[in-house]
Formats: C-alpha cells, sequence, structure tokens
C-alpha cells in the first residue's frame, strides 16, 4: 500500500505497476516461506501472516485497477 503523501504521485499506470510489483513481491514471500509464516523483522504487534500479506496487496491491486479505468473514463 501507498504510503498516504506518496497516494498521487506519478500516473495511475505507474501506481497500477508498483502495486502489481507488490503483489508479486508477496506471492513470492508466500511460495517460498509458506502460507502462515511472518516476517520475523517486524515487530510482533505489526506481524502479519504471507497469506494477508497476499489478500491486502490483492486489494491494492484491484483499487489500482479501478483507479485507472476511472482515469480512462471506464464506468465499470
Amino acid at each position: 500500500m501507498s504510503h498516504p503523501e506518496f497516494r498521487n504521485y506519478g500516473s495511475t499506470e505507474t501506481r497500477l505497476i508498483e502495486e502489481c510489483s507488490e503483489l508479486i513481491h508477496a506471492l513470492a514471500k508466500f511460495q517460498r516461506f509458506g502460507r502462515h509464516s511472518v516476517n520475523p523483522l517486524i515487530p510482533l504487534e505489526q506481524r502479519i501472516t504471507n497469506e494477508e500479506y497476499v489478500r491486502r496487496e490483492i486489494l491494492d491491486v484491484q483499487q489500482a485497477i479501478l483507479n485507472l479505468l476511472s482515469a480512462w473514463g471506464e464506468t465499470e
């Protein structure tokens, strides 16, 4: 997910590309370390499983797609 300060920085196409790359990264972690694994370097109260990480990134990609379609004038 984008840092709020940079949420509208760059084109909608660029933001979609970035979100897709974040999803790819999350899926690679999921595949490599497993669905229920967590990043041990993240503070305990902020840890999420790789599965949750992938789910969040999917939602971000979906929103980026909707933003792009909206920018292109698509309604659906």
